[in-house]
């Protein structure tokens, strides 16, 4: 497989995963492999699990076995639940501070 770059991997999750322009990605490179966040609207009423479940299943379907060897951990959020991991960051960030 040639060389996978971030905007790959975005790209292929965006497009079998049928992600809006509502999706975003946070998605660092570590050791060779992908790993980080999205979150999109497409995740809301799915459990983990089943979100784990899209995300690989678009991954092998693209890269075959060797997409275990290019991503790493991989989370899926809707934008609420992205949203209050922002307020909690900077609640315990207030707390620390006063």
């Amino acid at each position: 497989m040639a060389k996978l770059t971030k905007a790959k991997v975005e790209q292929v999750l965006r497009e079998r995963l049928g992600l809006g322009r509502d999706a975003h990605f946070d998605l660092h490179a570590w050791a060779g492999r992908f790993s980080g966040a999205m979150v999109s609207t497409a995740f809301r009423g799915k459990r983990d699990h089943e979100r784990q479940k899209m995300i690989w299943d678009a991954l092998d379907a693209e890269f075959g076995a060797e997409s275990v060897q290019k991503a790493g951990m991989l989370l899926a959020y809707t934008p609420e639940e992205w949203s209050a991991g922002e307020h909690a960051v900077k609640a315990i960030k207030a707390a620390k501070a006063g």
